[in-house]
């Protein structure tokens, strides 16, 4: 935040996870700069190979909106000052990594009670339910995602312990 008086607040977006079984809030992910890119694209869910022009102007359902984004994770601020930070010093931007791939893996606990199962002889046919993902972009625009999280890591001073 700038000493300017006047600058106004900036509010961070993030991602919410919420239990879809007890709607209890298991996670909060706060971005830790807002990203540099956000695009959003709406494909629209058109009649499709029917080869009727009259069909053209139907639709079989609402677009799927894409949300796309550049998030930045950096630890320079936090390495200002080490004594304040030791965790930033030990172990880097790898918490804020972890805390981004537990929305793509499902639950540990979720994994050794199928473990369990199939080891009593009972099989689980349905895949597993992750959490729900709310992207928050402000305090009015709340939305359920499903992350996809392509990641691309760049270290630009060799490897990272």
């Amino acid at each position: 935040m700038t000493g300017f008086p006047n600058s106004p607040r900036v509010l961070k977006g993030g991602l919410v996870l919420i239990d879809p079984d007890t709607s209890a809030v298991q996670r909060i992910i706060t971005l830790q700069y807002n990203p540099d890119t956000l695009t959003r694209s709406l494909q629209p869910q058109a009649v499709k190979d029917s080869g009727d022009r009259s069909e053209a102007l139907r639709l079989t359902g609402p677009p799927v909106e894409t949300i796309k984004l550049d998030a930045e994770i950096d630890a320079t601020d936090q390495l200002e000052f080490p004594g304040q930070n030791t965790n930033t010093v030990q172990f880097g931007i790898q918490p804020q990594l972890a805390a981004l791939e537990t929305v793509v893996y499902p639950a540990s606990t979720r994994l050794l009670s199928n473990n369990a199962m199939a080891a009593a002889g009972m099989l689980e046919i349905l895949p597993m339910v992750s959490s729900l993902s709310l992207f928050i972009w402000s305090r009015s625009r709340i939305v359920p995602v499903r992350c996809s999280v392509p990641w691309s890591s760049t270290y630009p001073f060799g490897s990272v312990n």
